[in-house]
């Protein structure tokens, strides 16, 4: 579950800013802060492509430069986090994440952002509170987002029922949530609950391709189910279209 978790906080920080770029500031239109604003807005966008393809040094280089046309832009420092965290350096993404958070306390985003990450550091209690400064975000438009990070990261931390319950409340914001459907399956598992959890797989899968850890986690429901025929065809397909993987080596292994 883990890269799967890592997925989605990767969905939640690769923000969308096309829609505010045309937008100005409190100054007269075409002042210089709200030109900066927008050059800033335009050097996020870019760091954003180079990090999906790997260039890392470029990206870095794009944020540096948001930073100093617009030092108050919470989705530079946000994914300057998310860039430094991707080379270990978690002081200064943490030092990113959270200065995002105080140039935007209200904002969902940030907030979930922040908490994703304490949550991948181990530090749950400081990562349930800024779970919910996020859900308490009015405007929210995607709560379910961090409604599913929040039960992957209470899963993380031993707590089965938390976990389940916020899953809950994701699922019934957006039923058919692939960020939700799949955890909660894996928490069912967890708590021995197989025929339930057989559901919610079931319902993943009628929306979602194949990918190594839903068919691991397949396996491992047939399995506890007693279904060798359905086991064994999440192995064959886990083993034959993700050879490679983990979970397909974990599956050599006879684990």
């Amino acid at each position: 579950m883990i890269a799967l978790f890592r997925k989605l906080v990767i969905l939640a920080l690769l923000i969308a800013l096309g829609a505010c770029a045309g937008t100005g500031g409190s100054g007269y239109a075409g002042s210089k802060s709200d030109k900066n604003k927008r050059a800033a807005e335009l050097q996020v966008q870019l760091a954003q492509e180079y990090l999906k393809r790997g260039s890392l040094e470029v990206a870095r280089d794009k944020l540096a430069r948001a930073l100093e046309l617009d030092p108050y832009s919470a989705q530079a420092h946000t994914v300057s986090g998310f860039l430094n965290e991707t080379i270990s350096d978690f002081v200064q993404a943490e030092l990113h994440y959270r200065r995002a958070v105080e140039i935007k306390p209200k904002d969902g985003d940030m907030s979930n952002n922040f908490a994703s990450f304490l949550c991948r550091r181990g530090r749950y209690p400081e990562a349930e509170i800024m779970f919910r400064q996020a859900l308490s975000d009015p405007y929210y438009k995607t709560p379910e987002v961090a409604l599913a990070n929040a039960g992957i990261c209470a899963k993380d931390s031993g707590n089965l029922e938390l976990a389940e319950s916020y899953l809950r409340d994701a699922l019934a914001r957006k039923a058919d949530y692939p960020g939700a459907l799949l955890p909660m399956a894996s928490v069912l598992h967890a708590r021995g609950d197989f025929l339930r959890a057989r559901a919610f797989m079931q319902r993943y899968e009628a929306g979602q391709p194949g990918n190594p850890e839903a068919l691991y986690l397949g396996y491992q429901i047939e399995t506890a189910l007693g279904d060798k025929r359905s086991a064994e065809d999440y192995r064959r397909r886990l083993t034959s279209s993700f050879p490679r993987s983990r979970e397909a080596q974990l599956l050599e292994q006879g684990q």
